[in-house]
């Protein structure tokens, strides 16, 4: 979804989505997909980085949580490298 889309389905301000989005963003849950439009500029839309997500405790208490993420082929990977290259400019 875009920023916009996110804003209106969780009716939440812009700047708070962007808090949110951030904090998704640095934990590798969401990341950001950006298309180039035929008339020009981009589209950032977000999307989930993760198949599953489990949440454990065990018998003392102490839990863990295991982030299962989906496969990602040569293209995908390059696309993300060359995006946190772009933000380091």
């Amino acid at each position: 979804m875009t920023a916009n889309d996110l804003i209106d389905a969780c009716g939440i301000p812009k700047s708070t989505l962007y808090r949110k989005l951030n904090r998704l963003s640095d934990a590798a849950l969401v990341r950001e997909q950006d298309e180039i439009n035929p008339g020009g500029g981009r589209t950032t839309r977000y999307v989930r980085d993760f198949k599953d997500v489990n949440i454990s405790m065990d018998n003392d208490d102490e839990f863990s949580v295991t982030v299962e993420r989906p496969h990602r082929n040569v293209d995908e990977r390059l696309e993300d490298i060359w995006s946190k290259m772009g933000e380091g400019l």
